[in-house]
Protein backbone atom coordinates (compact mmCIF):
# COMPACT_ATOMS: atom_id res chain seq x y z
CA UNK A 1 0.00 0.00 0.00
CA UNK A 2 1.49 3.34 -0.99
CA UNK A 3 2.05 5.91 2.09
CA UNK A 4 3.40 9.51 2.34
CA UNK A 5 6.63 9.00 1.67
CA UNK A 6 8.88 5.52 0.61
CA UNK A 7 11.62 5.49 3.20
CA UNK A 8 13.65 7.85 5.10
CA UNK A 9 16.29 8.08 2.70
CA UNK A 10 14.12 9.79 0.46
CA UNK A 11 12.63 12.41 3.04
CA UNK A 12 16.28 12.78 4.12
CA UNK A 13 17.05 13.31 0.42
CA UNK A 14 13.75 15.97 0.11
CA UNK A 15 14.00 18.17 3.57
CA UNK A 16 17.46 17.99 4.66
CA UNK A 17 20.93 19.59 2.51
CA UNK A 18 23.65 17.49 2.40
CA UNK A 19 25.06 19.58 5.38
CA UNK A 20 22.41 18.81 7.37
CA UNK A 21 22.34 14.73 6.41
CA UNK A 22 25.95 14.66 7.51
CA UNK A 23 25.40 13.86 11.45
CA UNK A 24 21.72 12.93 12.62
CA UNK A 25 22.17 12.54 16.32
CA UNK A 26 18.81 11.07 17.56
CA UNK A 27 17.27 10.96 21.09
CA UNK A 28 14.80 9.04 22.76
CA UNK A 29 13.60 9.48 26.47
CA UNK A 30 10.65 6.84 26.68
CA UNK A 31 10.06 3.33 26.47
CA UNK A 32 6.96 3.03 24.41
CA UNK A 33 7.30 0.30 21.80
CA UNK A 34 5.79 2.68 18.78
CA UNK A 35 8.27 5.54 19.91
CA UNK A 36 11.33 2.96 20.09
CA UNK A 37 9.82 1.85 16.26
CA UNK A 38 10.67 4.94 15.18
CA UNK A 39 14.06 5.57 16.22
CA UNK A 40 15.41 2.16 14.97
CA UNK A 41 14.05 3.14 11.58
CA UNK A 42 15.23 6.20 11.40
CA UNK A 43 18.74 5.18 12.36
CA UNK A 44 19.06 2.20 9.92
CA UNK A 45 17.29 5.04 7.20
CA UNK A 46 19.58 7.76 8.14
CA UNK A 47 22.40 5.12 7.83
CA UNK A 48 21.92 4.04 4.92
CA UNK A 49 21.18 7.58 3.48
CA UNK A 50 25.32 8.23 4.16
CA UNK A 51 24.64 9.48 7.49
CA UNK A 52 27.34 9.52 10.65
CA UNK A 53 24.33 8.29 13.46
CA UNK A 54 24.67 8.89 17.28
CA UNK A 55 22.11 7.37 19.19
CA UNK A 56 21.06 8.17 22.70
CA UNK A 57 18.64 6.22 24.48
CA UNK A 58 18.15 8.30 27.78
CA UNK A 59 14.89 7.49 29.41
CA UNK A 60 16.24 5.52 32.08
CA UNK A 61 19.05 8.73 33.01
CA UNK A 62 16.59 12.12 33.53
CA UNK A 63 16.13 13.55 37.12
CA UNK A 64 12.34 13.11 36.34
CA UNK A 65 10.77 10.11 34.37
CA UNK A 66 9.58 10.91 31.61
CA UNK A 67 6.02 10.14 30.90
CA UNK A 68 6.72 7.09 28.40
CA UNK A 69 9.27 5.46 31.07
CA UNK A 70 7.96 2.23 31.84
CA UNK A 71 10.97 -0.44 33.48
CA UNK A 72 13.77 0.58 36.02
CA UNK A 73 17.06 -0.56 34.46
CA UNK A 74 17.96 -1.79 37.76
CA UNK A 75 14.59 -3.78 38.24
CA UNK A 76 15.32 -5.00 35.71
CA UNK A 77 18.62 -6.26 35.86
CA UNK A 78 17.73 -7.53 39.54
CA UNK A 79 14.87 -9.52 37.84
CA UNK A 80 17.50 -10.89 34.94
CA UNK A 81 15.04 -8.94 32.06
CA UNK A 82 15.85 -6.75 29.26
CA UNK A 83 13.86 -3.16 29.47
CA UNK A 84 13.05 -2.34 25.41
CA UNK A 85 15.26 0.10 24.81
CA UNK A 86 18.36 -2.25 25.75
CA UNK A 87 16.76 -4.72 23.41
CA UNK A 88 16.58 -2.16 21.04
CA UNK A 89 20.29 -1.60 21.63
CA UNK A 90 21.03 -5.28 21.10
CA UNK A 91 18.91 -5.51 18.02
CA UNK A 92 20.49 -2.36 16.46
CA UNK A 93 24.25 -3.82 17.18
CA UNK A 94 23.56 -7.02 15.44
CA UNK A 95 22.41 -5.03 12.46
CA UNK A 96 25.88 -3.29 11.47
CA UNK A 97 26.14 -0.41 14.40
CA UNK A 98 28.83 -0.54 16.61
CA UNK A 99 28.97 0.32 20.49
CA UNK A 100 30.04 3.99 19.73
CA UNK A 101 27.17 4.62 18.01
CA UNK A 102 25.10 4.49 21.53
CA UNK A 103 25.87 7.52 22.99
CA UNK A 104 25.74 8.08 27.32
CA UNK A 105 25.26 11.42 28.28
CA UNK A 106 28.34 13.83 27.90
CA UNK A 107 28.20 15.59 30.81
CA UNK A 108 29.00 13.23 33.76
CA UNK A 109 29.18 15.58 36.81
CA UNK A 110 26.36 17.52 35.54
CA UNK A 111 25.03 19.77 38.64
CA UNK A 112 21.83 22.34 37.84
CA UNK A 113 23.27 25.65 37.19
CA UNK A 114 21.09 29.04 36.50
CA UNK A 115 17.85 27.59 37.23
CA UNK A 116 15.30 30.10 38.26
CA UNK A 117 14.07 30.05 41.41
CA UNK A 118 10.51 28.58 42.33
CA UNK A 119 8.24 30.20 44.90
CA UNK A 120 6.00 27.82 47.48
CA UNK A 121 3.10 28.82 45.61
CA UNK A 122 3.18 28.76 41.76
CA UNK A 123 0.21 28.92 39.42
CA UNK A 124 -0.16 27.32 36.30
CA UNK A 125 0.45 31.20 34.80
CA UNK A 126 3.30 31.69 36.52
CA UNK A 127 5.18 27.82 35.74
CA UNK A 128 4.23 29.21 32.23
CA UNK A 129 6.50 32.04 32.52
CA UNK A 130 9.89 29.54 33.27
CA UNK A 131 12.76 29.55 30.97
CA UNK A 132 15.98 28.15 30.88
CA UNK A 133 18.45 30.25 28.70
CA UNK A 134 15.64 31.61 26.87
CA UNK A 135 14.01 28.06 26.00
CA UNK A 136 10.48 28.17 27.31
CA UNK A 137 10.66 25.08 29.91
CA UNK A 138 7.28 26.42 31.98
CA UNK A 139 5.07 25.80 28.79
CA UNK A 140 7.17 22.17 28.53
CA UNK A 141 6.52 21.65 32.36
CA UNK A 142 2.68 22.20 31.82
CA UNK A 143 2.47 19.66 28.77
CA UNK A 144 2.42 16.55 30.77
CA UNK A 145 1.05 16.99 34.28
CA UNK A 146 2.14 14.76 37.63
CA UNK A 147 -1.02 13.17 38.04
CA UNK A 148 -4.31 12.17 37.11
CA UNK A 149 -5.75 14.69 39.13
CA UNK A 150 -3.46 17.78 38.34
CA UNK A 151 -6.46 20.32 36.26
CA UNK A 152 -5.62 22.64 33.85
CA UNK A 153 -6.67 25.74 35.28
CA UNK A 154 -4.61 28.94 35.66
CA UNK A 155 -5.04 29.42 39.32
CA UNK A 156 -4.52 25.85 39.92
CA UNK A 157 -1.14 25.94 42.40
CA UNK A 158 1.16 23.77 41.36
CA UNK A 159 3.06 20.87 43.98
CA UNK A 160 6.98 22.78 44.15
CA UNK A 161 8.82 19.91 44.32
CA UNK A 162 7.56 18.71 41.14
CA UNK A 163 7.91 22.20 39.92
CA UNK A 164 11.77 22.13 40.72
CA UNK A 165 12.68 18.50 39.93
CA UNK A 166 11.05 19.12 36.26
CA UNK A 167 12.52 22.19 35.81
CA UNK A 168 16.10 20.42 36.75
CA UNK A 169 15.15 17.99 34.25
CA UNK A 170 14.42 19.87 31.68
CA UNK A 171 17.70 21.67 32.47
CA UNK A 172 19.67 18.72 32.44
CA UNK A 173 18.31 17.45 29.09
CA UNK A 174 18.83 20.72 27.26
CA UNK A 175 22.65 20.65 28.67
CA UNK A 176 23.24 17.58 27.91
CA UNK A 177 21.99 17.71 24.00
CA UNK A 178 23.96 20.70 23.68
CA UNK A 179 26.53 18.93 24.52
CA UNK A 180 26.45 16.19 22.53
CA UNK A 181 25.68 18.25 19.41
CA UNK A 182 29.21 20.12 20.09
CA UNK A 183 30.85 17.38 20.66
CA UNK A 184 29.86 14.87 18.40
CA UNK A 185 29.14 17.64 15.36
CA UNK A 186 25.35 16.64 15.02
CA UNK A 187 24.37 18.49 12.26
CA UNK A 188 20.27 17.45 12.54
CA UNK A 189 18.49 16.13 15.99
CA UNK A 190 15.70 13.97 15.91
CA UNK A 191 13.21 13.40 19.18
CA UNK A 192 9.63 12.12 19.22
CA UNK A 193 7.31 14.21 18.86
CA UNK A 194 8.19 17.46 20.19
CA UNK A 195 5.69 18.02 22.88
CA UNK A 196 6.68 16.04 26.23
CA UNK A 197 9.26 17.91 28.52
CA UNK A 198 12.62 16.18 27.46
CA UNK A 199 11.82 15.96 23.73
CA UNK A 200 10.86 19.89 24.00
CA UNK A 201 14.04 20.36 25.89
CA UNK A 202 16.65 19.06 23.31
CA UNK A 203 14.53 20.68 20.51
CA UNK A 204 15.33 24.01 22.23
CA UNK A 205 18.83 22.76 22.41
CA UNK A 206 19.80 22.01 19.08
CA UNK A 207 17.59 25.10 17.77
CA UNK A 208 19.68 27.70 20.65
CA UNK A 209 22.54 26.32 18.13
CA UNK A 210 21.34 26.69 14.71
CA UNK A 211 20.91 22.52 14.31
CA UNK A 212 17.75 21.26 12.21
CA UNK A 213 15.62 19.29 14.52
CA UNK A 214 13.15 16.53 12.96
CA UNK A 215 10.11 14.72 14.79
CA UNK A 216 9.50 10.93 15.10
CA UNK A 217 5.92 10.51 15.92
CA UNK A 218 2.96 7.50 15.45
CA UNK A 219 2.25 6.88 12.32
CA UNK A 220 -1.68 6.92 10.58
CA UNK A 221 -3.87 4.10 10.90
CA UNK A 222 -2.10 1.54 8.32
CA UNK A 223 0.88 3.20 8.68
CA UNK A 224 4.23 2.19 10.97
CA UNK A 225 5.57 5.43 12.29
CA UNK A 226 6.20 9.05 11.13
CA UNK A 227 8.83 11.88 10.94
CA UNK A 228 8.14 15.23 10.64
CA UNK A 229 9.94 18.94 10.11
CA UNK A 230 8.18 20.21 12.67
CA UNK A 231 6.05 19.18 15.82
CA UNK A 232 2.86 17.63 14.82
CA UNK A 233 1.33 20.12 17.02
CA UNK A 234 1.70 22.85 14.49
CA UNK A 235 -2.28 22.68 13.15
CA UNK A 236 -1.24 24.79 10.07
CA UNK A 237 1.77 22.59 9.27
CA UNK A 238 -0.49 19.40 9.40
CA UNK A 239 -2.67 21.08 7.37
CA UNK A 240 -0.43 21.96 4.46
CA UNK A 241 0.68 18.50 4.79
CA UNK A 242 -2.74 16.64 4.56
CA UNK A 243 -3.48 18.55 1.21
CA UNK A 244 0.00 17.71 -0.02
CA UNK A 245 -0.69 14.01 0.35
CA UNK A 246 -3.72 14.33 -1.05
CA UNK A 247 -2.81 16.62 -4.08
CA UNK A 248 0.20 14.27 -4.86
CA UNK A 249 -1.87 10.82 -4.62
CA UNK A 250 -0.77 8.67 -7.12
CA UNK A 251 -4.16 7.94 -8.96
CA UNK A 252 -3.39 4.06 -9.19
CA UNK A 253 -0.69 2.30 -6.73
CA UNK A 254 -1.69 -1.53 -7.43
CA UNK A 255 -4.39 -0.68 -4.78
CA UNK A 256 -8.43 -1.35 -5.34
CA UNK A 257 -9.08 1.83 -3.31
CA UNK A 258 -9.02 5.22 -4.59
CA UNK A 259 -7.87 8.38 -2.49
CA UNK A 260 -11.58 9.37 -2.22
CA UNK A 261 -12.56 5.88 -0.81
CA UNK A 262 -9.34 6.05 1.80
CA UNK A 263 -10.50 9.28 2.65
CA UNK A 264 -14.15 8.28 3.88
CA UNK A 265 -13.09 5.16 5.08
CA UNK A 266 -11.69 7.44 8.33
CA UNK A 267 -15.06 9.17 9.12
CA UNK A 268 -17.02 6.07 8.29
CA UNK A 269 -15.11 3.39 10.95
CA UNK A 270 -15.69 6.41 13.39
CA UNK A 271 -19.28 6.66 12.65
CA UNK A 272 -19.77 2.82 13.01
CA UNK A 273 -17.74 3.00 16.22
CA UNK A 274 -15.61 0.22 14.67
CA UNK A 275 -12.14 2.58 14.47
CA UNK A 276 -10.19 1.33 17.88
CA UNK A 277 -9.13 4.77 17.77
CA UNK A 278 -12.36 6.31 18.86
CA UNK A 279 -13.52 3.62 21.66
CA UNK A 280 -11.80 5.69 24.15
CA UNK A 281 -14.48 8.37 23.39
CA UNK A 282 -17.53 6.26 22.20
CA UNK A 283 -16.72 3.34 24.51
CA UNK A 284 -19.51 4.03 26.78
CA UNK A 285 -22.39 5.44 24.36
CA UNK A 286 -24.81 3.49 22.33
CA UNK A 287 -25.19 3.48 18.76
CA UNK A 288 -28.00 5.66 17.68
CA UNK A 289 -28.89 7.04 21.18
CA UNK A 290 -30.23 10.94 21.09
CA UNK A 291 -31.06 10.85 24.75
CA UNK A 292 -33.42 13.92 25.67
CA UNK A 293 -32.42 15.06 22.29
CA UNK A 294 -35.13 13.23 20.23
CA UNK A 295 -37.93 14.81 22.74
CA UNK A 296 -36.79 18.22 20.91
CA UNK A 297 -39.73 19.28 18.87
CA UNK A 298 -38.33 18.89 15.03
CA UNK A 299 -39.20 22.30 13.96
CA UNK A 300 -36.91 23.78 16.76
CA UNK A 301 -33.81 24.93 14.65
CA UNK A 302 -30.97 22.35 16.89
CA UNK A 303 -27.30 23.54 17.07
CA UNK A 304 -25.32 21.01 19.02
CA UNK A 305 -21.79 22.29 20.35
CA UNK A 306 -19.14 19.67 20.87
CA UNK A 307 -16.82 20.78 23.20
CA UNK A 308 -12.82 20.19 23.01
CA UNK A 309 -10.39 18.51 26.08
CA UNK A 310 -9.45 21.50 27.38
CA UNK A 311 -5.79 20.29 28.41
CA UNK A 312 -5.25 19.84 24.85
CA UNK A 313 -5.52 22.92 23.72
CA UNK A 314 -4.26 24.70 26.85
CA UNK A 315 -0.56 25.30 26.13
CA UNK A 316 -1.02 26.45 22.09
CA UNK A 317 0.96 29.48 21.67
CA UNK A 318 -2.07 31.43 19.92
CA UNK A 319 -3.65 35.03 20.05
CA UNK A 320 -6.30 33.49 22.27
CA UNK A 321 -8.32 37.10 21.10
CA UNK A 322 -8.78 35.57 18.06
CA UNK A 323 -10.42 32.88 19.10
CA UNK A 324 -12.99 34.23 21.76
CA UNK A 325 -10.25 34.64 24.33
CA UNK A 326 -10.95 30.47 26.07
CA UNK A 327 -13.68 28.05 25.06
CA UNK A 328 -15.65 29.28 28.19
CA UNK A 329 -15.88 32.81 26.54
CA UNK A 330 -17.03 30.91 22.96
CA UNK A 331 -19.48 29.20 24.99
CA UNK A 332 -21.18 31.75 26.62
CA UNK A 333 -21.67 33.90 23.05
CA UNK A 334 -23.10 30.94 21.65
CA UNK A 335 -25.75 30.53 24.32
CA UNK A 336 -26.52 33.85 24.29
CA UNK A 337 -26.68 34.27 20.13
CA UNK A 338 -28.71 31.27 20.39
CA UNK A 339 -30.98 32.89 22.65
CA UNK A 340 -31.36 35.86 20.45
CA UNK A 341 -32.67 33.26 17.37
CA UNK A 342 -36.30 32.35 17.92
CA UNK A 343 -37.02 28.71 17.76
CA UNK A 344 -33.49 27.60 18.61
CA UNK A 345 -32.20 25.41 20.78
CA UNK A 346 -28.54 25.00 21.79
CA UNK A 347 -27.19 21.51 23.01
CA UNK A 348 -24.03 21.40 24.01
CA UNK A 349 -22.10 17.51 23.65
CA UNK A 350 -19.18 17.67 26.70
CA UNK A 351 -16.34 15.95 25.44
CA UNK A 352 -16.43 12.39 26.52
CA UNK A 353 -12.47 12.49 27.54
CA UNK A 354 -13.37 14.46 30.34
CA UNK A 355 -15.26 11.74 32.15
CA UNK A 356 -11.49 10.45 32.86
CA UNK A 357 -9.75 13.61 33.32
CA UNK A 358 -9.59 15.22 36.80
CA UNK A 359 -12.98 16.18 38.72
CA UNK A 360 -11.99 19.62 38.43
CA UNK A 361 -11.76 19.97 34.94
CA UNK A 362 -14.80 18.63 34.92
CA UNK A 363 -16.57 20.89 37.48
CA UNK A 364 -14.85 24.19 35.96
CA UNK A 365 -16.73 23.20 32.20
CA UNK A 366 -20.30 22.44 34.02
CA UNK A 367 -20.13 25.84 35.55
CA UNK A 368 -19.47 27.05 32.26
CA UNK A 369 -22.37 25.81 31.13
CA UNK A 370 -24.72 26.47 33.86
CA UNK A 371 -23.62 29.73 33.49
CA UNK A 372 -24.34 30.09 29.88
CA UNK A 373 -27.94 29.23 30.08
CA UNK A 374 -27.37 26.32 28.08
CA UNK A 375 -31.13 24.56 27.57
CA UNK A 376 -29.50 20.70 27.17
CA UNK A 377 -26.39 19.49 28.44
CA UNK A 378 -25.24 15.92 27.40
CA UNK A 379 -22.40 15.18 29.62
CA UNK A 380 -19.04 12.82 29.44
CA UNK A 381 -20.73 9.82 30.61
CA UNK A 382 -23.96 9.81 28.48
CA UNK A 383 -24.88 7.14 26.30
CA UNK A 384 -25.81 9.71 23.65
CA UNK A 385 -23.95 8.37 20.73
CA UNK A 386 -22.12 11.62 19.18
CA UNK A 387 -22.13 10.80 15.56
CA UNK A 388 -26.34 10.08 15.78
CA UNK A 389 -26.18 14.10 17.89
CA UNK A 390 -24.29 15.14 14.92
CA UNK A 391 -26.85 13.57 11.87
CA UNK A 392 -29.80 15.06 14.05
CA UNK A 393 -28.27 18.58 14.31
CA UNK A 394 -29.17 21.51 11.92
CA UNK A 395 -26.03 23.28 12.71
CA UNK A 396 -22.76 22.15 14.42
CA UNK A 397 -20.38 24.18 16.33
CA UNK A 398 -16.64 23.44 17.67
CA UNK A 399 -14.23 24.99 19.50
CA UNK A 400 -11.94 22.79 17.26
CA UNK A 401 -12.64 19.58 18.09
CA UNK A 402 -12.30 16.55 15.48
CA UNK A 403 -16.21 16.61 15.43
CA UNK A 404 -16.05 19.67 13.42
CA UNK A 405 -14.57 17.80 10.23
CA UNK A 406 -16.73 14.68 11.00
CA UNK A 407 -19.98 17.09 11.02
CA UNK A 408 -18.63 18.09 7.98
CA UNK A 409 -18.23 14.85 6.21
CA UNK A 410 -22.12 14.28 7.08
CA UNK A 411 -22.51 17.55 5.06
CA UNK A 412 -23.57 19.29 8.27
CA UNK A 413 -23.31 23.16 8.04
CA UNK A 414 -19.94 23.55 10.66
CA UNK A 415 -19.24 26.59 12.38
CA UNK A 416 -15.59 27.01 13.97
CA UNK A 417 -14.95 29.07 17.06
CA UNK A 418 -11.79 28.05 17.95
CA UNK A 419 -8.08 26.75 16.58
CA UNK A 420 -8.02 23.78 14.51
CA UNK A 421 -6.32 21.06 12.23
CA UNK A 422 -8.77 21.21 9.46
CA UNK A 423 -9.47 25.41 9.48
CA UNK A 424 -7.43 25.64 6.28
CA UNK A 425 -9.86 22.64 3.98
CA UNK A 426 -12.64 24.74 3.69
CA UNK A 427 -14.77 22.51 4.93
CA UNK A 428 -15.58 24.39 8.10
CA UNK A 429 -16.76 28.27 8.19
CA UNK A 430 -14.60 29.74 10.74
CA UNK A 431 -15.70 32.85 13.48
CA UNK A 432 -13.75 34.86 15.35
CA UNK A 433 -16.70 37.36 16.34
CA UNK A 434 -20.35 37.76 17.46
CA UNK A 435 -21.17 38.96 14.43
CA UNK A 436 -19.81 36.49 12.20
CA UNK A 437 -21.06 33.83 14.43
CA UNK A 438 -24.59 35.08 14.12
CA UNK A 439 -24.12 35.23 10.27
CA UNK A 440 -23.11 31.77 10.35
CA UNK A 441 -26.07 30.65 11.91
CA UNK A 442 -28.37 32.45 9.74
CA UNK A 443 -26.63 31.61 6.60
CA UNK A 444 -26.11 27.47 7.72
CA UNK A 445 -23.93 27.03 4.50
CA UNK A 446 -23.67 23.05 3.52
CA UNK A 447 -20.21 21.60 4.11
CA UNK A 448 -19.05 19.82 1.00
CA UNK A 449 -18.35 16.44 2.20
CA UNK A 450 -15.74 16.02 -0.06
CA UNK A 451 -13.32 19.19 1.13
CA UNK A 452 -12.94 16.74 4.56
CA UNK A 453 -11.12 13.93 2.27
CA UNK A 454 -7.68 14.89 2.80
CA UNK A 455 -8.26 14.98 6.50
CA UNK A 456 -9.19 11.25 6.89
CA UNK A 457 -6.30 10.20 3.90
CA UNK A 458 -3.99 12.16 6.25
CA UNK A 459 -5.36 9.94 9.48
CA UNK A 460 -4.94 6.35 7.66
CA UNK A 461 -1.71 7.08 5.41
CA UNK A 462 0.95 9.83 6.79
CA UNK A 463 4.24 9.01 7.61
CA UNK A 464 5.68 5.38 6.45
CA UNK A 465 5.88 1.97 6.42
CA UNK A 466 8.45 -0.37 8.54
CA UNK A 467 11.11 -1.19 6.31
CA UNK A 468 13.50 -2.69 8.44
CA UNK A 469 11.61 -4.10 10.96
CA UNK A 470 9.04 -6.80 11.36
CA UNK A 471 6.09 -7.44 13.29
CA UNK A 472 5.52 -10.94 15.46
CA UNK A 473 2.74 -10.34 17.38
CA UNK A 474 0.60 -6.73 18.46
CA UNK A 475 2.87 -6.05 21.11
CA UNK A 476 6.48 -7.77 19.56
CA UNK A 477 8.49 -6.53 16.77
CA UNK A 478 11.86 -7.76 15.11
CA UNK A 479 14.99 -6.97 13.71
CA UNK A 480 17.12 -9.53 11.65
CA UNK A 481 15.45 -11.93 13.66
CA UNK A 482 15.91 -10.51 17.32
CA UNK A 483 12.50 -9.91 18.71
CA UNK A 484 12.34 -6.54 20.53
CA UNK A 485 9.38 -6.63 23.80
CA UNK A 486 8.94 -4.69 26.87
CA UNK A 487 10.60 -6.27 30.09
CA UNK A 488 8.82 -8.51 31.88
CA UNK A 489 5.19 -7.48 33.67
CA UNK A 490 6.83 -8.13 37.78
CA UNK A 491 9.75 -5.60 36.14
CA UNK A 492 7.43 -2.67 34.48
CA UNK A 493 4.76 -3.64 38.11
CA UNK A 494 7.73 -2.97 40.46
CA UNK A 495 8.85 -0.25 38.53
CA UNK A 496 5.15 1.30 38.76
CA UNK A 497 5.12 1.34 42.25
CA UNK A 498 8.49 2.81 43.00
CA UNK A 499 7.85 5.67 40.86
CA UNK A 500 4.41 6.05 41.84
CA UNK A 501 5.65 6.83 45.62
CA UNK A 502 8.16 9.07 44.31
CA UNK A 503 6.06 11.19 42.47
CA UNK A 504 3.57 11.36 45.32
CA UNK A 505 6.73 12.95 47.09
CA UNK A 506 7.07 15.40 44.39
CA UNK A 507 3.35 16.17 44.56
CA UNK A 508 2.98 16.88 48.11
CA UNK A 509 2.49 20.31 48.79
Amino acid sequence: MHSEHDSIESFFNQVLSAEERAHVGILSFNQWPFALAGVVEIALGARDAGSAVSIGLWADKTPVRDSGWSTSHAVAKLLRTSPIDVQVRTAMLSSGFSPSDFVPPPLSGWQPRDLPPVKRRITRSEVRALTYHGAGMGRAILQVHPDSRTPFREDYVWPRRWVRVASKSFAWVYDQTRALIERNEVTTLVVFNGRFLHDQAAAAAAQSLGVRVLYGETGGIETDFDVTTVSTHEMEHVQSRMLDIYSHWPDSHGEDRSKQEIGREWFLNRQSHSDPEVQLFVGGQEFGDLGEVSRIPAEQELVVFFSSSGDEIAELELDWHKFFVSQDNALAELASVCRDRPSTTLVVRTHPHLRIKPADDLAVWTMAIERAGVAVHVGPESTVDSYALMKRADVVVTYGSTSGVEAAFLSRPSILMGPSAYNSLGCAAPVSTREELSKALGNKVIANSELTYPYGLFLHRRGLYFHYLAGTTETELSLNGIVISDASEWARKISHVMHNRLTRWYTSK
